[in-house]
Parts: C-alpha cells; sequence; structure tokens
C-alpha cells in the first residue's frame, strides 16, 4: 500500500526506482561500511544532547487553560518587544563594532593601539550586570517626565517612558555585546582587506567609497556571524530586559512557567522562540551561501593605514571610546563603588563557597562538552560518515536557543528518564551539568571543527591508510597538534558557562548558588551595593581568558 502510494506520488515508475536505488545505495554506503562503535556512540551522543529541543517542538500541540488567554492579550506584546529588542540591538552593535573594526584596523590616529585590545573589555560583562549598574539611569529623566505629565498629558508620558526604556536597554545591550561583530569583521579584516584596500587607496579613491564599495563587502559575512551571536545572547537574556519591564518571549516563558505554573504554555512559547531563531539562523545562511573569498591568509604588514587629520582624529578616537566607556568603563567603576560603600560581610552571604561553586561546576562542565565536542568531531573526520554529519548540524543548535528553553527542555526529558535514571533529576549537579552541555555544546563544537579540519583532516586519511588505531590516533596524533585550539575552546566555555544565569536560575541543585545567580539574588532584594562583589568576580575570572583569546586572535591573523 504505502509503496503504491509513493509511486503515485513520483507520477513516474521508472523514476522512483531510481530514486530508491540511490537512497538504497546511500544507506547501505553508510550504515554498513561506515557504521562502526565510534560512529554509533557519537550518534547516541548527540541525539541524547538534541532531545530536550525535540521534546519542546514534539509537545507544542498539549493544550493549557491559560493558553487562550495568552495568544490574545499577551502573545502579540511578547512578539513584538522581542522584535524590537533583537532588531534595535543587532542594527547598533553593527554599526559600532563595524564603525571600531574599520578605523582601529585600517586607520592610523592617536590611541589606535590601545583601542585594538580596550574595545573587546565590554565582552566581559554579562548583559543583566551592565543593566544593574544602570538601575538608576531613568531618574535622570524623571524632571522631563514631570513636565510632559502637566503639559502633554499621562498618556503620552507613558508612551514616552516605554520608547525610552526600549531606547536604553537596547544602548546598554549593544555596548556589551558589539565586541561579537567587532572580533569578527576585524579578524576577516585582517585576513583580506589588506591588499584591496590598498589598490583602492592608491587609485585615490576616497574614504567613504572604499569604506562602502571595498570593506562592506568583505566583512558582510563576518557580520551577520557576529551578529547571529548578538541576537543569540539577546534572546537568551531574562534578567536584564526583566528589570526594566520589557515583556520579551523569555519573560513570557517564565511567566507561564513560575507565574501560572503552565508548563503547556511554556513550552508553546518556547516554540515561537526555536521557530524565531530557527527563520533567523535560515535568513543568516542565506545571506551568506555565496560568500567565498580566495585570499585566506594574513598580510598585516602590507597594510598601509590611512593617516588622519586632526580633527577626523579627534572624531574617530570619540566614537571608539564611546562604546568602552559606556560597556565598561562606567559599570566597572559603578560596581567598584558600590563595593566600597557596601560593608558587605563576605561571610553572611556565603561567597568564597559561592565561588567555589562556580569554579567547580564551570570547570567540571567544560572539560565534559570539550572531551564529548572533541571525540564526535574526530569521529566524523576520521570516519566521514555522513549521517554523523548530519546529525551533528542539529546538535549544535542548542546555543541558539535561550537558557530557558534548554531548561523546559531538560525538565520534560527528566520526567520521561526518571524512573529509569532516579538520579538524573532536577535539583541535581548532573542535570545542571546536562543543561549545560546541550546549551554550550555548539561553542565547543565549532572551534574544535575548524581546527581539525585545517590541520589533521590529511594526516587522519595517512594514519588509516596505514591501519593505526582510532584511539591512538585520537590521543598521540590529533591531540597534540589541536592542544592550542583545545585549551581557547575551553576558556571560551569556562567563560560562558560563569556568565549564563537563566539556565542556572532554574535548573541549579537546591541551596546552590553561582556567582550569577547570587547576583541575581542580590538585585531581587535590593542589595545593589552588595551584588557589586559577585559581579566583579565574574568580571575578573573573565577578564585574563578573553584578553588571552583576542591575543591569539592576533597572533594567528
Amino acid at each position: 500500500m504505502l509503496l503504491n502510494f509513493l509511486i503515485k506520488r513520483v507520477g513516474n515508475k521508472k523514476v522512483f526506482y531510481k530514486a530508491m536505488k540511490k537512497v538504497t545505495k546511500y544507506f547501505k554506503n553508510e550504515l554498513l561500511f561506515k557504521m562502526n562503535g565510534w560512529n554509533l556512540i557519537s550518534i547516541f551522543i548527540s541525539l541524547v544532547i538534541f532531545m530536550p529541543i525535540f521534546l519542546i517542538v514534539y509537545n507544542y500541540n498539549f493544550q493549557s487553560e491559560n493558553w487562550l488567554h495568552i495568544k490574545e492579550n499577551l502573545l502579540f506584546r511578547y512578539l513584538s518587544s522581542t522584535i524590537y529588542l533583537v532588531l534595535g540591538v543587532c542594527v547598533l552593535s553593527t554599526i559600532i563594532g563595524a564603525g571600531c573594526a574599520w578605523f582601529v584596523t585600517c586607520h592610523n590616529f592617536y590611541g589606535r593601539k590601545y583601542l585594538e585590545w580596550i574595545l573587546i573589555l565590554p565582552m566581559t560583562i554579562p548583559t543583566y550586570i551592565a543593566a544593574y549598574s544602570y538601575y538608576d539611569i531613568l531618574e535622570i529623566f524623571n524632571p522631563f517626565f514631570n513636565w510632559t505629565r502637566k503639559n502633554v498629558g499621562i498618556k503620552e508620558t507613558i508612551m514616552i517612558e516605554s520608547a525610552l526604556i526600549y531606547l536604553i536597554v537596547i544602548a546598554l545591550f549593544s555596548f556589551v555585546l558589539y565586541p561579537y561583530i567587532y572580533l569578527s569583521a576585524r579578524a576577516s579584516l585582517l585576513i583580506q582587506g589588506s591588499r584591496l584596500i590598498e589598490a583602492a587607496n592608491t587609485l585615490g579613491t576616497s574614504t567613504d567609497k572604499i569604506f562602502s564599495k571595498v570593506v562592506l563587502p568583505i566583512i558582510r559575512p563576518a557580520i551577520i556571524a557576529g551578529s547571529s551571536l548578538v541576537v543569540m545572547e539577546t534572546l537568551n537574556d531574562y534578567a536584564a530586559v526583566e528589570y526594566f519591564g520589557i515583556s520579551t518571549l523569555t519573560i513570557g516563558i517564565f511567566r507561564s512557567w513560575f507565574g501560572m505554573n503552565d508548563m503547556t504554555s511554556a513550552l508553546k512559547l518556547s516554540t515561537y522562540l526555536i521557530t524565531f531563531v530557527f527563520l533567523f539562523l535560515v535568513t543568516e545562511r542565506f545571506y551568506r551561501r555565496k560568500e567565498k573569498y580566495n585570499n585566506t591568509r594574513a598580510n598585516k604588514h602590507s597594510y598601509n593605514r590611512i593617516n588622519l587629520g586632526r580633527k577626523k582624529s579627534i572624531i574617530v578616537l570619540i566614537f571608539c571610546i564611546t562604546p568602552f566607556l559606556f560597556g565598561f568603563l562606567i559599570p566597572v567603576g559603578r560596581l567598584f563603588t558600590w563595593l566600597i560603600r557596601s560593608n558587605t560581610n563576605l561571610i553572611d552571604i556565603n561567597l568564597g563557597i559561592i565561588t567555589f561553586n562556580t569554579f567547580l561546576i564551570s570547570i567540571i562542565s567544560t572539560i565534559i562538552i570539550v572531551f564529548f565536542a572533541y571525540v564526535i568531531n574526530f569521529s566524523k573526520n576520521y570516519f566521514n560518515n555522513d549521517i554523523l554529519k548530519k546529525i551533528c548540524r542539529i546538535t549544535t543548535l542548542g546555543y541558539s536557543m535561550p537558557g530557558a528553553i534548554i531548561a523546559i527542555g531538560v525538565l520534560k526529558l527528566n520526567s520521561s528518564i526518571n524512573v529509569i535514571m532516579p538520579f538524573f533529576i532536577i535539583g541535581s549537579t548532573a542535570g545542571l551539568i546536562f543543561a549545560y552541555l546541550v546549551r554550550f555544546f555548539a561553542v565547543a563544537w565549532q572551534p574544535i571543527e575548524s581546527s581539525m579540519e585545517k590541520q589533521c583532516a590529511s594526516i587522519n586519511q595517512a594514519t588509516r591508510t596505514l591501519k593505526i588505531k582510532a584511539v591512538t590516533s585520537m590521543s598521540y596524533i590529533n591531540f597534540p597538534i589541536l592542544k592550542k585550539p583545545l585549551l581557547l575552546t575551553c576558556l571560551i566555555v569556562f567563560i560562558d558557562i560563569t556568565k549564563e544565569l537563566p539556565l542556572t536560575l532554574i535548573i541549579r541543585p537546591f541551596n546552590f548558588d553561582t556567582l550569577a545567580t547570587l547576583t541575581y539574588d542580590l538585585v531581587n532584594q535590593a542589595q545593589f551595593f552588595q551584588s557589586s562583589v559577585p559581579s566583579l568576580l565574574i568580571i575578573f575570572i573573565s577578564l585574563p581568558a578573553i584578553l588571552l583569546i583576542n591575543r591569539q586572535m592576533i597572533s594567528e591573523n
């Protein structure tokens, strides 16, 4: 019956059998000749990592009493707020990041060398800490709001205040997240831009035309890649938007889950957010599909940077210093001021234990995540199994999902397997580590995959020809070559886990705090001065790692 139905759908019996022959040959080749224990274990781990995301989409059709109310009264507000915030942050971050990369990489002006590295420092500050450091910023506008209430009207004042809050949050997010675009755009210019910019400059092309006709096409893929990270970080934020009262989809998920005690509605909202992310990723890939360049080696010494006059140098310096000032210097300065005024008793807030918890859970999770990413990457590269390659693509979707969604998916998975594995429960360290694995697997996957394809692909082919065991190749050949990329990957994953808030807030064990959750709890209790201590610790933990990553990027380019 099924065979006849498929033949009718195709319309041509010969074409159908020809297609079936190709499909059979493909699966026969991949399953019988390329499948082994390494690939089976890698596929199993990949599917387990993807399972929480799958369960969210699978449970979309379930109904709840509150969903009709949410759909009619709140869903549009959640969607519109999310879109406004994402678009605003994406546009402003692109202007700041691409502009700073263009000026710092391709121009000569006073202070350029210092700006190269200080412009990445805002990356050490999580969005929620940046928001907390500007907690009283709306008080500056109180005289203006009082005037509009008296002279314009209450409704108009509420609209102006709401629009101003959006602008403030967009600016705060952009000043913290622009380094994602700055780093990727600068790396692209260092690798590909030198000769083209020099040629255009030699031909007498104006600076404006060089930027629009030469630089923008070069760095467009890098801007899109950096913007995707900015969008993911914006969608993942919970504490900052909650504090400023912006109702995004992430806020809606938390309210449905904890406020209404309605997991089903939270799942439905999560599906909307997954759809939003999926459409964005498809759009990103569509715009980057034809972006290829032949010059893949950096030529730093051939750069003849454009010399700027005194007036232009001052304008460029102000442009580049402004995001550093508002994204790093002012927040850190305020946190230090609060620290001095706080008189915090470190024993009362158990800071030593909480710092130890943060380090321990971050280090253990980092080792597990990087280990799995390394082993699966090796299996994919060494055995070249196409089925594993396709499954790995969906496994890396975790980083594109906000922490709240991952938490819901882990909860659903937990309820399904709790009978078989009672130790794997919410409120356990195992559950939190698994949630981190789902969320940050892609962070470890991408740099390891890139490094292994560049440095180990031909070596792995040679070791297979020589019939060297896979374990030997992975341990004694691939690992020494990839030591530095693996170390950098560990640093990146460690920083992300240290700063993660929504996921940790939901999945953490009972009476278990990290520096991120302690900061959130103290701010919720209006203890802003006391919150400076864990906030500064998060920044100082991230600072050396980010500087090391930037230094490595410059040395490689």
